[in-house]
């Protein structure tokens, strides 16, 4: 308990200390977009990160909660910020299941033992570790001879413990005559200078999975690349989906991440799988975008493919984990089908958050919390 307490002081003085600097960098605008006066906003950002949902300085411009005409001081209220995370898994979760999520490895596995889509397994970077049959590659020349002689081209290679799609390579092909590998986005690396940037990591351990092929409606919207739908959910006690939206790449993005520059994000409706407004940014840089930048294809309306199999899929996923109670599942929509590609503790609530313009304490995670005395 005073472990905790110490932890929660911690965050509010860091945060507490770089309140002068975030009002210095985003306040001026703040105060010429809403009116709001650099005193209003500062004493706003400190009520709101001593509240329950103790929301960090810089959050609070994120979400442009300095505009009284978009939120009322209780809508205000109901948004979390990321240290509520902390809490929520101490709330919600069983710690011991932690290593299911954390590890991809582990959880392909499961999600092959639950007979849930998931990529296909091709080989696993790491000094001593194993996994059945799956090829199994020790250090930097075994990782150079794979690639060389036995790696199935296209595939993707991430890092076993990786979070936020960074560190992610997806591969379309080896040249042999040069020795290098061309990256989806028309990129290469030599397989030395590939090499190189794995071993630092190697202690963690490398997936080398399939690159999925993503179905035929959204390759023509979006391009030869996966843009996964994002599903948060929680089991009380049954499933309950709370969160759907889609995040989209862009450019020479890799991966769909929202932290890529450029790439976007927007609501799904949860009912029918139409896709709601897309946009890209953050706080007052944030602009609506319609169509792909790069293909031109109209998103906001459309339908996506094989939605409700989508939902039915994070239902089942969501019920064989009991010992996590919040769950986030990104599922790629490919050309078989949804695929399963990995399932998040909690997730982070910023983006479920921003695509609805709304904080994510209300209605069925609120009463969870309620449930748990927390709120």
């Amino acid at each position: 308990m005073f472990w905790r307490l110490r932890q929660r002081v911690s965050r509010f003085c860091k945060d507490f200390a770089a309140l002068p600097g975030v009002l210095w960098e985003h306040g001026r605008a703040a105060r010429k977009a809403s009116g709001k006066s650099l005193l209003g906003q500062a004493s706003e950002m400190i009520a709101l990160r001593w509240g329950k949902g103790r929301l960090a300085p810089d959050e609070y411009y994120q979400y442009c909660l300095f505009d009284d005409r978009r939120f009322s001081p209780e809508q205000k209220r109901t948004f979390l910020g990321r240290h509520m995370q902390y809490d929520l898994w101490e709330l919600f979760d069983s710690w011991s299941w932690h290593a299911i999520a954390n590890d991809k490895l582990v959880a392909c596995s499961l999600f092959e033992a639950l007979q849930l889509p998931s990529p296909k397994l091709y080989g696993f970077f790491h000094p001593i570790r194993r996994h059945g049959a799956l090829p199994i590659v020790r250090n930097g020349a075994q990782l150079g001879q794979f690639l060389r002689e036995q790696a199935p081209f296209p595939l993707v290679a991430k890092p076993v413990l990786g979070m936020w799609g960074k560190n992610v390579y997806a591969i379309e092909r080896l040249e042999h005559e040069s020795d290098e590998l061309v990256l989806v986005n028309g990129k290469r690396m030599a397989i030395a200078d590939f090499v190189a940037a794995l071993e630092p990591l190697v202690k963690q351990g490398w997936l080398f999975q399939e690159l999925l092929k993503p179905h035929p409606m959204l390759l023509e919207l979006c391009g030869n690349r996966i843009c996964s739908v994002r599903v948060v959910t929680l089991l009380d006690p049954a499933p309950i989906i709370i969160s759907t939206l889609w995040k989209v790449a862009v450019g020479n993005a890799m991966a769909d991440n929202y932290w890529e520059p450029g790439n976007l994000v927007g609501p799904i409706d949860p009912e029918t799988g139409v896709v709601g407004q897309m946009f890209t940014g953050l706080g007052l840089q944030r602009r609506n975008v319609s169509e792909h930048p790069d293909t031109g294809e109209k998103l906001v309306g459309i339908t996506l493919p094989n939605w409700e199999q989508t939902l039915e899929l994070c239902r089942e996923g969501t019920a064989s984990l009991p010992g996590l109670k919040m769950q986030a599942w990104d599922i790629a929509l490919t050309d078989r089908g949804p695929v399963m590609l990995e399932v998040n503790i909690i997730g982070g609530v910023r983006l479920p958050q921003l695509v609805v313009d709304a904080g994510m304490n209300r209605g069925p995670l609120r009463e969870m919390l309620r449930k748990h005395r927390y709120m």
